[in-house]
């Protein structure tokens, strides 16, 4: 019986920032306060399966020039949160990468992108039907795959997150930063030292400057990993955030983050039918924690940071 996972948590990535730095405050959150940016299956190519990103329904490649290969030796496919699918008026596409050097290139008018295209640097707002190809570029690799996504709108228009805006010139200790996973993982395949990535979630500006992006990457290190097992035991990641660097500030962030799956005894004494659960002996193996794209996460700055203006 699988559930949803409680998180205990904070943050993820996206861009090409990373730096790590250790925290100590613990936050928990609760699965209302999360939501999912789309689901996620497997794209058909052996460059975007080996690149370690959430792969997502929805994404088309469109010139796989390195299919069967063993190694491509290419950069990594840009990814898209959220997936490709209908969205509201006003919502924002964010185009990432794992890797801290890429850099991605896309367009949103139907033409193939190539490096004269539109660098991407901040999200994407959909404001009509949308069709987004995108491509990334690492120093000494072949470009990757260029890979495709339509967005339709419907609905209502989303509001964008508030800005967090300061004024003077520091960034005060303790100014609370908004983030939002951007990876897939588990605690059946996570390793202590695996790096992820959670983005920035609304735009930080100090006295009247744009100091971060909506959309940036912050670096994410795996700390400690505990599969689930036996007789119901819960799987678990640990994990804490690097600082944030944009426009040659670095803002340290705080925080130690602990994921725990549901417990599986919990689960079965909350069914109102008990007739439809039937365990003999032990429990079965635990659920394992899970981290989806999407978790809203709330991050600290760890102390004053200066601005130049």
């Amino acid at each position: 019986m699988k559930a949803t996972p409680l998180v205990v948590c904070c943050a993820l990535a996206l861009g090409r920032t990373a730096v790590a730095q250790a925290f100590g405050e613990s936050i928990q959150i609760s699965q209302p306060a999360m939501h999912s940016t789309g689901a996620a299956t497997s794209v058909p190519t052996s460059p975007l399966q080996r690149s370690g990103l959430p792969q997502q329904v929805g994404v088309q490649v469109m010139n796989d020039a390195y299919r069967g290969q063993a190694d491509c030796h290419c950069a990594k496919p840009p990814v898209f949160l959220p997936s490709p699918k209908d969205v509201a008026p006003g919502a924002v596409v964010i185009l990432t990468s794992p890797s801290p050097n890429a850099v991605i290139y896309y367009t949103a008018d139907g033409w193939t992108p190539t490096e004269t295209s539109t660098k991407y640097e901040t999200p994407i707002p959909i404001l009509s039907n949308t069709r987004i190809q995108a491509f990334a570029i690492e120093p000494g690799k072949a470009p990757s795959p260029i890979v495709a996504g339509s967005y339709t709108l419907s609905g209502t228009p989303t509001p964008l997150p508030p800005d967090e805006a300061i004024s003077g010139s520091t960034v005060p200790k303790g100014t609370p930063i908004r983030l939002q996973t951007g990876n897939r993982l588990t605690s059946e395949t996570a390793n202590v030292g695996d790096h992820f990535f959670v983005l920035l979630d609304q735009n930080l500006i100090v006295n009247g400057k744009m100091i971060a992006h909506r959309g940036m990457s912050v670096d994410a290190i795996v700390t400690a990993v505990k599969p689930a097992g036996q007789n119901g035991v819960s799987g678990m990641i640990v994990f804490r955030l690097a600082g944030l660097s944009a426009n040659g500030v670095n803002i340290p962030l705080d925080g130690m983050y602990t994921l725990v799956a549901p417990d599986i005894g919990s689960q079965i004494n909350h069914i109102a039918d008990t007739s439809f659960v039937h365990v003999a002996g032990p429990l079965p193996q635990g659920n394992q924690a899970k981290i989806e794209p999407g978790m809203m996460l709330t991050a600290s700055v760890a102390s004053d940071v200066a601005v130049s203006q």
